[in-house]
């Protein structure tokens, strides 16, 4: 594989946003006719189809700074709210919907729908979740190779940072984070495995293309992976965001911890170890959020997942990999000091659930209420980008 040349630090990011009725608050099938509105315009080629028909993909541009970014997704988002507007649909944060039944999606009309259809069954339609993804460019193979591994061993905190999948078929799952648990499902989902070089990774992909479950690289679903394609590593643990500012932050505060393992100032310990301290780690930063006792593989300690960002924060502010990105990271790390938990956006949807409750109580798997679920989705969609 080749690895094609890309602006060293250069930002993109994804978005998959929930597509409900904005009366019901249900998750409705009608990406098609969302992504059709959405072509009738220039900027059309910024959105997709997924797997399933409850979602509509935002592909930003390349940029190289957060704040130009923020302005392109703020304008992409107000556009396909706009369009889903005229449909009577909504469109919402958060990884995943409280009435999410894998027997209730529909695939969407693509090729690619078709194919995963026919190889894995019915997980396309259960992994119907909503992620938020993040590419940093790299000045050459070797390099992403070396980020991406630095990456991965930090993906249990990048997962604490976005958790916002608390909720699953009508009931609470006593999760932060229950969507970066389905991707372990697949054969070819979850942790990178430590990278030796590129021609390792390389490897890697062969043999797994080999086995007849993967054609080629986007069918892999690992943490964290190089895209040669675009000359990024890209970041896929993360929730989709409540907030698209969030979003941008989570984004930029992403690509300063790339930056740090770009410039060999956050370097892991040779040989790797510490694999199970490793799963033990993704799993607690998918319960427990930012409140989680999470395994920093540079310390070779446990560390408070609160502790831990705001010590790379604070790295980040010394050494300023991305000084274009300050105001960002800066505001990211006064929610973490001033948060105490509440700022997270599982916590957030747990007390939003709680006050609209006519009893107050979370979702107990049985269906909710109908003006209960209404008025929690139109709360979140209100969340999602506002004026």
């Amino acid at each position: 594989m080749r690895f094609a040349a890309s602006e060293t630090l250069s930002l993109g990011l994804e978005l998959e946003l929930q597509l409900v009725s904005a009366t019901t608050g249900q998750l409705s099938p009608s990406g098609s006719a969302l992504w059709e509105a959405l072509q009738a315009s220039p900027t059309g080629r910024h959105f997709a189809l997924e797997a399933t028909q409850a979602t509509i993909e935002l592909n930003a541009s390349v940029h190289q700074a957060a704040e130009s970014l923020r302005q392109e997704v703020h304008a992409l988002v107000t556009q396909a709210q706009a369009a889903a507007g005229t449909l009577g649909l909504a469109l919402r944060g958060g990884g995943t919907h409280v009435a999410q039944f894998w027997n209730e999606r529909v695939l969407s009309p693509t090729n690619r729908a078709q194919v995963l259809d026919q190889r894995f069954g019915f997980l396309p339609k259960r992994f119907s979740t909503y992620g938020m993804h993040v590419h940093v460019g790299m000045p050459d193979a070797e390099s992403a190779v070396r980020v991406a591994n630095v990456l991965q061993a930090h993906t249990p905190l990048l997962i604490a940072l976005s958790a916002a999948s608390p909720f699953l078929q009508h009931g609470d799952s006593g999760f932060a984070a229950c969507r970066p648990l389905e991707p372990l499902i697949y054969p070819h989902g979850g942790p990178l495995p430590p990278l030796r070089d590129w021609a390792h990774f390389c490897a890697l992909v062969r043999e797994l293309c080999d086995t007849g479950i993967a054609e080629s690289l986007k069918d892999i679903y690992w943490d964290v992976r190089p895209k040669p394609e675009f000359g990024t590593v890209e970041v896929r643990v993360f929730d989709t965001p409540l907030n698209v500012d969030r979003a941008v932050d989570l984004a930029a505060w992403t690509r300063a911890l790339a930056g740090l393992a770009l410039n060999g100032q956050l370097a892991l310990p040779q040989p790797r170890c510490h694999v199970t301290e490793a799963k033990v780690s993704r799993f607690l930063a998918c319960r427990d959020g930012l409140q989680a006792r999470l395994f920093d593989p540079v310390l070779g300690d446990w560390v408070n997942a609160r502790a831990w960002a705001l010590a790379l924060s604070d790295q980040m502010a010394r050494q300023l990999p991305t000084p274009m990105d300050r105001q960002a990271l800066d505001r990211l790390a006064a929610a973490w000091r001033a948060g105490e938990g509440t700022q997270e956006d599982h916590a957030r949807m747990r007390a939003l659930w709680r006050h609209l409750s006519p009893d107050g109580a979370l979702p107990d798997g049985t269906a909710p209420a109908a003006d209960t679920l209404a008025a929690y989705s139109a709360a979140l969609c209100a969340q999602l980008a506002p004026a």
